[in-house]
């Protein structure tokens, strides 16, 4: 396998989501359920979406508590999406991918 730049996998999955989402009830599942199934074995975009997933599901939460019913998915920042793809990665089942994923280049 190939080393990977955090902005890199963080530009390819983000474009997979939509440009605004609803904050309300299961629609973040929703959207990533059926992309789990599409990437298959792209073993990157699997644990970039899940990442994704997870930074923006943290942001919706902050948005609906301040009373926002949408959010843009641009308000996933690289480093809340990097610091969720470093927690997932820590994971005894990405031990092959771990070591390829390379530093945040601010």
């Amino acid at each position: 396998m190939t080393a990977i730049k955090p902005q890199d996998v963080f530009e390819r999955v983000k474009v997979f989501w939509p440009i605004e989402v609803s904050t309300a009830g299961d629609n973040l599942n929703a959207i990533y359920w059926p992309l789990e199934d599409q990437f298959g074995s792209d073993d990157w975009l699997q644990i970039a979406a899940w990442s994704f997933h997870q930074a923006l599901w943290i942001s919706a939460k902050k948005a609906l508590s301040a009373g926002h019913q949408q959010m843009a998915t641009s308000a996933v920042t690289i480093a809340a999406f990097d610091e969720q793809m470093r927690a997932n990665l820590a994971h005894e089942s990405w031990d092959e991918l771990r070591p390829l994923y390379g530093k945040l280049e601010c």
